[in-house]
């Protein structure tokens, strides 16, 4: 169905439940404004949306539009949304405590590594023992392994949460986070194991790269208005942790607010999930 005759028929089931746009906006969680502008027929939604819309009233998707209804396009090339939001929301939030436990170590292990490389100091002048503990411990390498796995089921949940409010900014930066956290995390572990001369040149690359992501990754999510002030405050310490790392010489200060931030996110991803309506 196209519109207009999709915003018709929204309306149409909206009056039959006898629902005001506010009461429905309190249902779903939609702005007002965007479904202003689906019964006006001035947008044409993603399926989700309009899933949601119909879920708010009691109506099954199928039964309204069967298979009528076609995914957008930008919904084709990332994913396929997923019925059980909350519970994927829910899992994501799990999933970011134990990065958070994980990332702790290596915070601590970013922060020694920052600081010689920021007075300039050689991994070859650092003390053999307290070098080898790293290099050669497969302990570090399982703590790695567990941190990109939790990593990359935490940031989906920002793919997701991105999605549900149409900001593109933190639905694409998360993604991104995902892929370049895999590939710099595997670097990170073949140069320790393997090359450790090509381990300076990792951290630096990657500091960089995550630092200009987390800048618009925190621009997108300080937009997330209907977050109220803890989107504001997480967006703004995203985007002051990234212009830290970023600048390379600053990442040891970005370690630092990188944990407050993190507890930031998760609260944030909380708070989201406890908004969507189970299924």
């Amino acid at each position: 169905m196209k519109q207009p005759e999709l915003g018709k028929t929204i309306i149409e089931l909206r009056k039959q439940k006898g629902l005001t746009q506010e009461e429905l906006v309190e249902k779903c969680n939609i702005t007002v404004r965007t479904i202003q502008r689906i019964e006006a027929g001035e947008t044409t939604p993603r399926t989700y949306t309009i899933k949601t819309l119909l879920n708010a009233m009691d109506f099954e998707y199928e039964k309204v539009f069967g298979k009528e209804y076609k995914a957008g396009k930008f919904d084709k090339i990332l994913r396929i949304f997923p019925s059980n939001l909350k519970q994927v929301l829910i899992t994501s939030f799990i999933a970011g405590i134990v990065y958070f436990i994980f990332g702790f170590a290596e915070t601590v292990y970013y922060a020694i590594s920052f600081s010689h490389l920021s007075s300039e100091t050689n991994w070859s002048d650092l003390p053999m023992n307290t070098y080898e503990s790293y290099s050669s411990n497969t302990t570090y390498t399982l703590i790695k392994i567990i941190s990109v796995i939790s990593f990359s089921f935490f940031m989906r949940g920002f793919v997701l949460m991105g999605s549900y409010y149409k900001n593109y900014l933190v639905e694409i930066m998360a993604f991104l986070m995902i892929v370049i956290n895999i590939i710099f995390e595997t670097s990170e572990i073949v140069s320790i194991n393997f090359d450790d001369s090509l381990f300076s040149f990792v951290l630096i690359a990657k500091a960089f790269t995550f630092g200009i992501i987390m800048i618009i990754f925190g621009v997108g999510i300080s937009r997330l208005k209907t977050l109220g002030n803890l989107s504001k405050v997480t967006g703004i310490l995203e985007i002051i942790t990234g212009i830290c790392f970023a600048t390379v010489f600053l990442s040891v200060i970005g370690i630092i607010t990188l944990l407050p931030l993190e507890l930031l996110e998760l609260l944030l991803l909380y708070k989201v999930s406890s908004k969507i309506k189970p299924n």
